[in-house]
């Protein structure tokens, strides 16, 4: 019995999920940074240019991963996945930084969707066979 196409079939929608969440989530916390930073900067915490600018720019750069992860056309599961993990992480570390920094205790949870989208995109990654080192086995000629 071949179990590969059901895994393959649930990888997609894992991926799916991924793509839905990644770009929901990744829109949401830009119109934060734009809310912050344009409509609303008294109501932010600022640190100071030295640490607030590689905050923010290192933040937005999380932002556009997700939404690249999500909607960027003809991307290969494969780079897909490794795009959207890299926004995940990168706003895990960010939301690290800024809950003691800031004082965001709220941050905790933009941790927890971080940290649902890093699954999502592992478990696509597991089911659909991709990245992770895994090669194909090659016939011998």
């Amino acid at each position: 019995m071949d179990l590969t196409g059901g895994a393959a079939v649930r990888g997609r929608r894992l991926l799916l999920s991924a793509r839905v969440l990644a770009t929901a989530f990744g829109l949401f916390q830009l119109a934060g940074v734009f809310f912050f930073t344009v409509l609303a900067p008294e109501e932010a915490v600022w640190l100071g240019p030295l640490i607030d600018v590689p905050v923010v720019a290192v933040m937005v750069l999380g932002m556009l991963l997700k939404v690249a992860c999500g909607v960027w056309p003809r991307l290969s599961d494969e780079r897909r996945i490794r795009v959207g993990l890299a926004g995940a992480i990168i706003g895990i570390a960010i939301t690290l930084l800024k809950i003691p920094l800031y004082d965001e205790p709220e941050g905790v949870i933009f941790l927890a969707v971080d940290a649902g989208l890093l699954v999502l995109l592992l478990l696509a990654r597991r089911k659909l066979g991709v990245g992770a080192g895994r090669s194909v086995a090659r016939m011998p000629a």
